[in-house]
């Protein structure tokens, strides 16, 4: 069967899947819902079928979008509450998706030397391993009482001449998890999502994709299981900036918040926390 290609809505990409949903859509397999969080709100879309994939140009499956205050303004307190909104998240997808989070792969993906792109290497280096306690001592890893986890950053293609992909798939396939979550950094289309929301979905993710990329899918034909996908949009084209989406001829840039560091580092912090909480050690 060949394999479907979600790609561009517009001139300019959004990896986020609230962006891509018209507000005016009588698409019937598109269901959306608000609700609020303890800290934030939430906005749920579930893709239905065919013609709601095509709508909405992504797969069939759950988008939830946590939308935060600006994350680099988040206090202690409420860096907490958010945690807790990631984890219980990630229990309700695993749960919706029939998913035993046994033994769990957590990648980060991404360039950890380009700020922008750096959130999924810095929330992998905040993950607290435990796969190799359960092999090396099972008595003491019973006594933790929580998933086997596995973690990687596997770079760029730039860097090491391999894609993702190849390598998540050959890591997956070596450890067989029951679970997969990845986590990214983003493209939207609109300023205000910069550094202020959270996107999960249960369908995989494209590296790189609302920037032009093609790399492969990382989804559950890769890893024969589950993919949870964790984004944060940190990039935006500045063409919609200037110029709304209005075609001069200008060839665009991808620009970043100023205050990128601090809302990598909370960024980071927070899903990594959930991840923690949920099916983890607690650091």
């Amino acid at each position: 069967m060949t394999k479907k290609s979600f790609g561009r809505i517009g001139r300019f990409n959004s990896d986020l899947a609230t962006e891509r949903r018209r507000a005016d859509t009588a698409c019937d397999g598109i269901y959306f819902l608000k609700e609020r969080a303890t800290i934030g709100e939430w906005e749920r879309i579930t893709v239905k079928n065919e013609e709601a994939e095509a709508e909405i140009g992504r797969p069939i499956g759950r988008y939830d979008t946590l939308n935060l205050p600006p994350l680099g303004e988040l206090d202690c307190l409420d860096i907490e509450d958010a945690i807790d909104e990631v984890a219980r998240e990630l229990c309700m997808l695993t749960e919706i998706n029939r998913a035993t989070p046994y033994r769990i792969l957590v990648v980060g993906l991404g360039n950890g030397d380009l700020t922008p792109d750096s959130i999924g290497t810095k929330c992998a280096s905040l993950i607290s391993p435990t796969l190799h306690i359960s092999k090396e001592d099972p008595e003491a890893f019973d006594a933790l009482r929580c998933s086997e986890i596995a973690v990687i950053a596997p770079g760029v293609k730039a860097e090491n001449g391999i894609s993702s992909a190849d390598i998540i798939g050959g890591v997956a396939e070596r450890i067989v998890p029951s679970l997969v979550i990845a986590i990214d950094s983003l493209a939207a289309r609109s300023p205000k999502r910069l550094g202020t929301t959270l996107q999960f979905c249960d369908t995989g993710i494209h590296p790189g994709s609302g920037v032009g990329s093609h790399e492969k899918a990382i989804d559950e034909d890769l890893v024969g299981t589950t993919v949870i996908a964790i984004g944060v949009p940190t990039v935006i084209d500045s063409r919609l900036i200037v110029e709304g989406e209005n075609d001069t001829g200008t060839t665009g840039m991808m620009v970043t918040p100023k205050d990128i560091d601090e809302i990598s580092n909370v960024a980071a912090k927070i899903i990594a926390g959930g991840i923690n909480q949920a099916f983890g050690l607690m650091r």
